[in-house]
């Protein structure tokens, strides 16, 4: 696993585009999770989307307390 860096601002563009279905759950896609569970534990975060890490599909992390 490894942490991602973590995108911001308004002018970003992969923060402003419409993201893509993920067609089917695939190995690539499991990884990208726990690098963003990762990610967001790093960051002492509550949540995080793909496009924050760069990746254009529709998925995204909440903490449920």
């Amino acid at each position: 696993m490894a942490a991602l860096p973590i995108l911001t601002g308004e002018t970003n563009p992969i923060l402003r585009t419409k993201t893509k279905k993920i067609a089917k759950v695939t190995k690539a896609i499991v990884k990208l999770i726990k690098d963003m569970e990762e990610t967001m534990a790093k960051a002492e975060g509550v949540g995080l989307a793909a496009p924050q890490v760069a990746k254009s599909i529709r998925l995204c992390l909440a903490l449920l307390d």
